[in-house]
């Protein structure tokens, strides 16, 4: 659903797999072409990265901040397995042509912690992501600390799914090709991971694990002090966001595709 005009912030929904879901896009000023942030939020979402998507609208970037299916008002039940195929609904969504400032040959994708690991490995079945930002992304998705007895808490409470059930998916999507099995190929797009010191969900080294199993582009930036969320280091997440964004070149290296290549590990059948 296209927006019949915009005051820099309108609400978006698409169908993927028959859900419809739901989100906002933060679109810069003027109806030529810009660039695109495609920004995928952890589980279960509390933190959604509103203020990257802003500042970048202010930097002449346009961003979409959406949400899985299950969550936040998106139909359907909640599945750590069906996050990829969200994920490229959004690109489809992107391209469709429904929003005469998105240049759909130059999308970039932002993710944050499950984000984050969703992020590379959408992007290593669609070419058509030219950039990927990771933030505080579990290289392993099974390295995740989450005490026991908390999942509910932590995470189903707010989504629909049961404890029973994101354990049984979880433990299913560990056993599938993960990011430190596929960011190599993101190359020669580039790709920048951050991570914070003291992150307590995802250590840190998890973040420089991903950065040595890529290829170039490549920087890792780990910022020192910060949590999972950088809910106290907001100002350098940020300039190190925009400011990489700000150098790297979107155009599409010789050779590359334009439509998503169907073997992505996020993208079968739950």
């Amino acid at each position: 659903m296209a927006p019949a005009g915009h005051e820099g912030i309108t609400g978006i929904t698409f169908d993927s797999d028959g859900h419809r879901l739901v989100g906002v896009a933060y679109l810069a000023r003027g109806h030529h072409p810009k660039p695109t942030a495609l920004l995928l939020h952890g589980c279960p979402g509390l933190e959604q990265n509103l203020d990257v998507a802003a500042i970048l609208r202010d930097r002449g970037w346009n961003a979409m901040v959406f949400h899985y299916r299950g969550c936040w008002g998106s139909a359907g039940r909640y599945d750590l397995r069906t996050i990829g195929r969200d994920v490229r609904a959004a690109v489809d969504h992107l391209q469709a042509g429904g929003y005469p400032g998105v240049d759909p040959d130059r999308i970039a994708v932002v993710g944050h912690s499950l984000g984050g690991w969703a992020a590379i490995l959408a992007a290593a079945a669609d070419q058509r992501l030219r950039a990927v930002v990771t933030c505080a992304a579990p290289a392993e998705l099974g390295s995740a600390r989450i005490p026991p007895g908390e999942v509910d808490r932590e995470f189903t409470r707010l989504l629909a799914t049961t404890p029973a059930e994101f354990l049984s998916q979880l433990d299913e999507v560990d056993t599938r090709p993960g990011p430190l099995d596929v960011v190599a190929s993101i190359s020669p797009r580039p790709l920048l991971v951050i991570h914070g010191s003291d992150d307590e969900w995802i250590r840190a080294d998890q973040g420089r694990l991903l950065y040595e199993r890529a290829a170039e582009p490549r920087r890792y930036a780990e910022i020192e002090g910060a949590n999972h969320a950088f809910a106290w280091h907001r100002t350098p997440l940020l300039e190190e966001i925009i400011g990489w964004l700000a150098e790297i070149d979107l155009s599409a290296p010789a050779g590359a595709c334009g439509g998503p290549d169907q073997t992505d590990a996020l993208g079968g059948a739950p």
